[in-house]
């Protein structure tokens, strides 16, 4: 445990500096994903003749900020490898002895954390212009946290991918944010899809989807923990992140091979 929370210690503290460094940047960002979700909400107000719920709001805001969070994270991620690339710090970190996957997986650790606590002031300030009624206690937080954290593994193996790609082949961090824009309609994050015969099923088969409906059967619906934990609903999840983690982690593990063989980390 030590080396993790030593690379999560300084990642966080890189995340701080940075912070500070373009607070207005951080600022302008915040309110932009704010004035975004409040602009959708108004959207869907007017679509539905007035009829958007206050409860529909509520479960709209989860799906809204678990987005936010995953998209963070994958861009950021992706990103860094990016940067580590043209800065050429790439083969440093490949030489400094600590395991490049570690390296990524307290990095993205350090950025869940960092972009909850942003996406919690975003909550905070939407909930008070909003003011939709909350069902939720503070004893529902150890569920809430279990659900959340399963949920986000998917995001972060589709991050290891692009990663590994980008060992591989270069300049893929383009696709981020096209792939982050995706997630956020297709998955229901917004609204909920089982009302779209075709779409629904496919949309199980992305990240946040499965996990995003569970967290609104338990803080929205009021679903007991225990149910959720014995439905299949559970079962899709935990498959889900297993297969994304593992198709992560395999082509991170085939680029680095690649890039060994190929000598292709000199070239950056």
């Amino acid at each position: 445990m030590g080396p993790i929370l030593n690379l999560f210690r300084i990642e966080l503290r890189r995340e701080w500096l940075l912070s500070k460094s373009y607070w207005l940047e951080l600022v302008a960002d915040q309110l932009f994903f704010i004035l975004g979700f409040l602009i959708l909400t108004g959207l869907f107000d007017v679509a539905t003749g007035g009829e958007y719920s206050s409860t529909a709001q509520l479960a709209a805001l989860i799906g809204y900020l678990v987005w936010r969070v995953a998209a963070g994270c994958m861009a950021e991620v992706t990103d860094s490898v990016a940067d580590d690339a043209q800065w050429g710090t790439l083969e440093q970190v490949w030489l400094s002895g600590t395991r490049f996957p570690l390296l990524l997986t307290a990095r993205g650790t350090t950025l869940v954390f960092y972009y909850t606590i942003r996406s919690l002031i975003m909550a905070v300030i939407i909930l008070l212009i909003l003011r939709p009624p909350l069902t939720f206690t503070l004893a529902d937080l150890p569920g809430a946290l279990l659900l959340y954290g399963l949920t986000l593994l998917s995001p972060f193996g589709l991050a290891l991918l692009l990663s590994g790609l980008h060992l591989a082949f270069k300049n893929v961090s383009a696709i981020t944010q096209p792939l982050a824009t995706i997630l956020l309609f297709l998955t229901g994050a917004l609204t909920p899809l089982d009302g779209i015969p075709l779409l629904y099923p496919l949309s199980r088969l992305l990240p946040l989807s499965v996990g995003i409906d569970l967290l609104r059967d338990f803080l929205v619906d009021g679903v007991p923990l225990s149910t959720i934990l014995t439905s299949w609903g559970f079962v899709a999840l935990l498959i889900n992140t297993a297969l994304y983690l593992g198709a992560g982690l395999l082509t991170l593990y085939w680029a680095r091979q690649r890039a060994l063989a190929d000598g292709s980390l000199a070239h950056y």
